[in-house]
């Protein structure tokens, strides 16, 4: 096999494996945001009917769950973005561990922001790539 052709050939599997990072990316990012969206809206709506036991329980189980999933995140995303979430995270445990419900929900909102803000950036769309 000459220079030429195998030049071409791992240029080839190059592309191909930065596809399936990028899908394998996709796919992490919609799979993990989706469980914790659901966990956020379940504590949000335990903060509004001020049941401060389930919002905590919730927001800790979302915590335990960023906690597994953040040293992942940030192979792919900015450290910044993943730094914010963290912190509005634990603001909003904080929050709710003494029953603020104003603070908590403002909190929750901005957290909920970040997340959905980090999965729409990473999705495959024209506006995206350029």
């Amino acid at each position: 096999m000459n220079s030429g052709k195998l030049v071409l050939v791992i240029n080839f599997l190059t592309l191909i494996l930065i596809i399936l990072t990028g899908i394998f990316e996709i796919n992490l990012f919609e799979k993990d945001t989706k469980i914790f969206v659901e966990n956020l809206t379940k504590t949000k709506k335990a903060v509004e009917s001020t049941n401060w036991q389930d919002a905590y329980e919730n927001i800790k189980e979302l915590n335990k769950n960023w906690e597994s999933k953040k040293q992942m995140w940030a192979v792919f995303i900015n450290h910044n973005e993943i730094d914010n979430i963290t912190m509005y995270l634990r603001q909003s445990m904080e929050f709710i561990k003494h029953q603020d419900k104003t603070q908590a929900m403002a909190s929750l909102a901005i957290l909920e922001h970040y997340l959905i803000h980090i999965s729409e950036i990473e999705k495959l769309k024209i506006e995206n790539i350029i």
